[in-house]
């Protein structure tokens, strides 16, 4: 693949990221308003169960999100004249 269509996959494969990040936050904003629903309802064990939940899955997307952007940015690194390296969100 020459270089101008790997920075192209790296691009999409980045978007793709993006979006799928946009969705997770969506679903943690569902799961964070039922957690205020739940302790409204006085249902506080349900509510801490919920927040475990919501605790666990950021942290587990957090660690995906570390491990892609270094994938990314070690495929990008390799196809650069090392001039420079790219940092994303001080991942390298």
């Amino acid at each position: 693949m020459n270089k101008p269509s790997i920075i192209t996959a790296i691009a999409v494969e980045s978007i793709n990221e993006l979006e799928t990040a946009a969705n997770y936050m969506d679903w943690l904003d569902s799961l964070t308003w039922a957690i205020k629903r739940t302790l409204v309802d006085g249902n506080d064990h349900h509510a801490e169960r919920l927040a475990d939940v919501a605790q666990y899955l950021a942290g587990d997307y957090r660690e995906t999100l570390i491990s892609n952007a270094k994938r990314l940015n070690e495929r990008f690194d390799a196809h650069q004249d090392n001039a420079f390296t790219l940092k994303v969100g001080g991942v390298q």
